[in-house]
């Protein structure tokens, strides 16, 4: 079994600026509605997309964020843009995008915030993945290039966890692995694709809502005990057996993957946890390559894991 993890949240992320693209064509096919403040998908019928046009008065601050941000990013400026408030019940979401537009009415660039007005996704769509002859930039001026703009635009970026180049498309993709008070965010980061040519294509950022800090936090000992104590009654008997790699405090995502009865229709704040990570043997290696479980570091209960086939 392998279960989806938070990094299906991030690609979604990227490829949620391809889709919206795709369905600005038919934009004046979906229902208009009350700007929604929360009720992403009502109990009754399909899941639906609803756009609601912004208004250039009343929501002037957020028009004015997506102009720092394209500029930021060395993105183009349209001859117009388009705002709208998206509510995305196929994904349970819903963000603020705008759109700069050329004169034959291309989107030149997109840009959307979440509901909280954070950066979500941008992208250029003016530019081809693949520059043209010339000079190629280093990784470091990639990393330079992506560090100066997303600090421009505000992320408050330090120094990058991870630089990896573009085999497909060529340029560099600079990662920023999202950290809460020192603590990991498991799966959350801040990714920066760079041009060949040192341009910005495009930037996606996974960032969940987190839950209150513990206001006491189960020791790494009593953790890892309790992990051995689960793992001691799943395995025993089973000719498998198991080993613990290490045991560390991250904020996690909730899930049903010990418990189907903790699965929930909307995602619960991601908790601090100990993640520990197992290898298992025997004949349930022929099934699971690693294992995680995640112990809730306020009471020591498993709230959930992942596995690797």
């Amino acid at each position: 079994m392998k279960l989806p993890n938070s990094g299906n949240n991030f690609r979604w992320a990227f490829g949620a600026a391809t889709v919206a693209v795709c369905l600005i064509a038919s934009a004046g096919q979906i229902a208009a509605a009350p700007r929604s403040s929360g009720a992403i998908q009502g109990g009754l019928g399909p899941p639906t997309r609803v756009e609601i046009a912004l208004d250039a008065n009343t929501d002037s601050a957020l028009l004015a964020r997506e102009g720092k941000t394209r500029d930021a990013f060395g993105f183009p400026v349209g001859v117009s843009r388009v705002g709208r408030h998206v509510i995305d019940g196929f994904q349970a979401t819903e963000y603020d995008e705008v759109t700069e537009l050329d004169a034959a009415g291309n989107v030149e660039a997109l840009t959307q915030f979440n509901s909280k007005g954070r950066l979500r996704t941008a992208v250029r769509l003016d530019a081809t993945a693949i520059a043209a002859a010339g000079p190629k930039v280093t990784q470091d001026g990639a990393v330079r290039s992506a560090q100066r703009s997303a600090v421009a635009a505000g992320l408050g970026v330090g120094a990058p966890t991870a630089t990896e180049a573009d085999q497909a498309a060529g340029g560099w993709t600079v990662h920023w692995a999202r950290q809460q008070d020192g603590v990991r965010v498991r799966g959350d980061e801040t990714r920066i694709h760079v041009l060949p040519d040192g341009r910005i294509q495009s930037v996606a950022i996974a960032e969940h809502d987190l839950a209150p800090v513990p206001a006491r936090r189960i020791a790494f000992a009593t953790a890892r005990q309790v992990a051995r104590a689960n793992l001691d009654s799943w395995f025993n008997g089973r000719n498998s057996a198991y080993s613990i790699q290490k045991v560390e405090l991250e904020w996690v995502g909730p899930n049903g993957a010990f418990d189907p009865a903790r699965i929930a229709t909307a995602e619960p704040p991601y908790r601090l946890a100990w993640v520990t990570d197992v290898k298992p043997s025997g004949d349930a290696a022929g099934y699971v390559w690693l294992m995680s479980l995640f112990v809730d570091a306020a009471d020591g209960s498993i709230i959930g894991g992942d596995f690797v086939e």
